[in-house]
């Protein structure tokens, strides 16, 4: 009766039966996400390549402009301080350019994901945007970014000017990448941006609104960019500080920024700012929790309360440095990155396994590789993504011990990496929850879509027992 209800055929050998139930489940799984693949390539059909001609056209044309003005240039000579513009020079430069990373990420996330033949839309619960519509979304981000830019630099360029384009321009910028997020006509991939907004809005109620995969992806990705948000905080600060600044001669907004900085940012908002994401997703844990009691949501709970003491203790290292506060900062870096670590590669990936009693295969420890592998079947790269995964956890000391400044270039560095490794999470984690609602599920519940709560959001293998008789 369990071998009928997994759809297995009936062998003489353990080893075939189990092969066959997995293969049995594979195709399955496989077929329709191919299915889906089909319609991606066709949606690819709709955004053929000339789409994008118009963004490359005028991104193209103000990189031509930005660096005919850094050659010509009276008033800045080196050419790394265009650079510093366009990428890092200070807080109100680099969120706009994450949010464009973070969709170019997602891009590449749904382009591995389908040719793994994963069945994104059971496990996400909806349509997916095509990876070409994605990558339009944001080359269009992108462009305005640079023409923002171009009009920034252009304008300081200018002598006599006193409206602080600097100020103005990375404001107006802040503000169109808000409007066009919340424009309401259908244009500009009007379905998936109205899906992200939807959960995004929902994930700030966490405890008030439903919780499914995609919106633990969501607030996941959030978490990420804390610091993002951090600098959305400084900005609004310093904005309002060069705004309210009386002088009987112009201040440059470089010296006003670099003179109130530390004050904005020794404040109880810079760090609400800092700990919101990871309170959003722990609501997030015991909504789920409240509704399944499961005791790892709890856990999943705890892991994300680790970043409350880093933030204080961030907190309290600028408001009154010390060395007393520089233990405490580490030891709760610590304690925060070895739990996150953990549990990406236990729960998220679901990469470690019980070794079978008869097992031939050589183990750590009592246990092994997890099977099914369907991202890729080399499992070099398996172990080579918790090495870089644990490296990147602990990048942090780059900046304690290693001489990477906390600001500028060095910030941007840091809110980079975890983008990218935040990608390459999404990654393996749709993997895990592929093989947990695909693979794993019972037949008759197997065409469920992720609707569910986050409940079977860390399910354990199940395996299947030989059978003597």
């Amino acid at each position: 009766r369990i071998l009928r209800r997994w759809g297995c055929s009936v062998q003489h050998s353990s080893s075939t039966l189990r092969w066959r139930c997995f293969r049995r489940q594979r195709m399955e799984g496989m077929s329709g996400s191919k299915q889906h693949s089909r319609a991606d390539r066709s949606g690819g059909a709709a955004w053929p390549l000339s789409r994008f001609g118009p963004a490359v056209l005028f991104t193209s044309a103000a990189l031509a402009a930005i660096l005919y003005v850094a050659m010509n240039s009276d008033i800045h000579p080196i050419p790394s301080h265009y650079v510093a513009k366009l990428l890092w020079k200070n807080a109100s430069v680099r969120p706009p350019l994450l949010i464009v990373l973070t969709v170019a990420g997602w891009a590449w996330v749904v382009h591995i994901c389908r040719a793994a033949a994963l069945n994104l839309e059971k496990v996400l619960g909806g349509t997916v945007q095509p990876v070409r519509a994605s990558c339009h979304a944001a080359c269009v981000l992108f462009t305005i970014l640079i023409l923002t830019h171009l009009v920034h630099i252009v304008a300081s360029e200018t002598p006599g000017i006193t409206w602080r384009p600097w100020l103005v321009c990375n404001l107006a910028m802040h503000a169109i990448f808000f409007c066009v997020a919340f424009f309401p006509l259908q244009i500009f991939h009007a379905d998936s941006r109205f899906s992200l907004v939807r959960t995004l809005l929902e994930s700030l109620i966490a405890p008030f609104a439903p919780v499914t995969f995609w919106h633990v992806i969501v607030a996941d990705y959030l978490t990420s960019m804390a610091k993002a948000m951090s600098d959305i905080q400084l900005t609004a600060c310093l904005a309002a500080s060069i705004h309210s600044t009386e002088a009987s001669s112009y201040v440059r907004s470089t010296d006003i920024w670099n003179a109130q900085h530390e004050i904005c940012a020794d404040t109880y908002a810079n760090a609400i700012m800092l700990a919101l994401p990871f309170w959003w997703r722990l609501m997030q844990c015991l909504k789920v929790y409240s509704i399944t009691k499961e005791q790892k949501n709890l856990w999943n709970a705890l892991k994300y309360s680790t970043a409350f003491p880093l933030v204080y203790a961030g907190y309290l290292r600028r408001h009154s440095p010390s060395l007393y506060h520089d233990r405490c900062l580490i030891a709760a870096a610590i304690v925060q990155s070895c739990f996150t670590f953990v549990w990406d590669v236990l729960m998220d990936w679901g990469l470690p396994q019980r070794a079978p009693p008869a097992s031939s295969s050589s183990d750590c420890c009592g246990y092994v590789l997890r099977e099914p592998l369907l991202v890729t079947r080399q499992k070099g790269v398996y172990f080579g993504l918790c090495v870089s995964n644990l490296l990147l956890r602990f990048a942090w000391t780059l900046s304690i011990f290693g001489g990477i400044p906390g600001r500028g270039a060095g910030m941007f560095f840091f809110e980079t990496i975890e983008i990218m490794r935040r990608t390459v999470w999404a990654i393996f984690r749709i993997e895990w929850e592929v093989i947990c609602k695909v693979y794993n599920a019972p037949q008759e519940t197997k065409h469920l879509t992720s609707t569910d709560s986050e409940g079977s959001e860390e399910m354990q293998p199940l395996e299947i027992k030989d059978i003597e008789d």
